[in-house]
């Protein structure tokens, strides 16, 4: 009995914490739980003004769980509480009344440029190794993944007892029971549980080596798959080259964007085991990367004169830029930092959703 006593004092102070840590965040959750729960309760209308404006204000609200959280890592002066405050209402005075397929497309596309933000926010004003930089981004990836775990046993747990509570007693649960109970957990329970783990003393962090499990994985299937990866695909873009098969090169897209996640991902899984990298295995990552970089946009260009529109290919644009200047930040700077890297992908998914950018390549293109 003392044990479950002391579990709920330890989880009573943890949610504490965590309330004066990211009260904002979690008050936006709330209220987003909250609203959507009614709305679903009410199953609204179009018609419905004051249900409308409700699901906007949830809409909204659902941002800032995710952008206060990042400016408390950023700076935790109040001036960037106030700042988060003109944010979503500057977003909820852009946003139209009705919301529709791709105005949510847009704003999942900003919830993850603010996800990414968790891994640079902290280190922005700071100078820091790499290997503190990749233990914090493991340490948030993990705490992911604990909290969709729980999240996903209380939800097959609260599943499968309304099974039997039906199956036996003849309870009738109305489908949107479980939606709404979806909707509470997640608002309630993993947005507190995920922001309580969240490391205070960043600094602090141990610097630990992996199991062998990690170093297996690292160097015995993802640096192999890379290389794999890296020769297929040179190998057909050669084959295109000698043949002049220019129309397949149009094809290259998706594969260039799964090589380059591939491939950074390989670079930074061996922060740990390396102190510093060597030129040559830099090389072999980012020189490639770049080389990629200069035949999508070779790529694009052939489109774009065979009369394809440049609104189609604004964000493959957007990411042979992005993909060309970071190649040579990683190859020209010795002490290139992660951060940075973090920084740029939050900083290309936010510039992706600007229509002033596109209006401004249009433009050049015209002239």
């Amino acid at each position: 009995m003392d044990s479950i006593i002391n579990i709920f004092d330890k989880l009573s102070l943890t949610l504490l914490k965590t309330l004066n840590r990211f009260s904002l965040a979690s008050f936006s959750a709330f209220l987003v739980s909250l609203i959507s729960i009614l709305l679903i309760e009410i199953d609204y209308s179009q018609g419905n003004e004051i249900a409308i404006l409700a699901y906007k204000v949830a809409f909204v609200l659902s941002l800032g769980v995710f952008l206060f959280p990042v400016l408390h890592l950023l700076n935790r002066s109040i001036y960037f509480k106030l700042i988060g405050f003109i944010v979503l209402g500057g977003y909820f005075y852009i946003l139209p009344m009705y919301i529709d397929v791709s105005t949510v497309s847009k704003h999942l596309l900003l919830i993850i440029a603010l996800s990414f933000m968790f891994f640079w926010a902290p280190f922005f004003n700071t100078e820091i190794s790499n290997i503190n930089i990749w233990e914090w981004t493991v340490q948030i990836l993990l705490n992911l993944l604990v909290t969709i775990i729980l999240t996903s046993t209380i939800f097959i747990v609260f599943y499968i007892l309304f099974y039997y509570l039906h199956k036996l007693f003849g309870l009738e649960i109305l489908d949107r029971r479980y939606l709404q109970f979806v909707i509470f957990v997640i608002g309630i329970f993993s947005v507190n549980f995920f922001l309580s783990q969240m490391p205070k003393y960043i600094f602090l962090l141990q610097l630990k080596k992996y199991t062998q499990i990690g170093e297996i994985f690292t160097k015995y299937v993802l640096t192999p798959v890379t290389i794999l990866y890296l020769l297929v695909l040179f190998a057909y873009i050669f084959k295109i080259f000698i043949m002049g098969l220019w129309s397949e090169l149009v094809s290259i897209d998706l594969m260039v964007i799964g090589y380059t996640v591939v491939s950074i991902s390989t670079y930074m899984f061996w922060t740990p085991l390396v102190e510093n990298f060597l030129p040559f295995f830099k090389s072999l990552i980012w020189k490639p990367l770049f080389l990629l970089s200069a035949i999508l946009a070779l790529s694009i260009f052939i489109r774009l004169v065979d009369g394809g529109n440049l609104k189609d290919f604004y964000l493959l644009i957007l990411f042979d830029i992005w993909l060309g200047l970071i190649s040579i930040y990683f190859l020209l700077y010795e002490k290139a930092s992660y951060k940075w890297l973090f920084f740029s992908i939050s900083l290309l998914i936010g510039v992706s959703q600007s229509e002033y950018i596109l209006d401004f390549m249009v433009g050049l293109v015209t002239i």
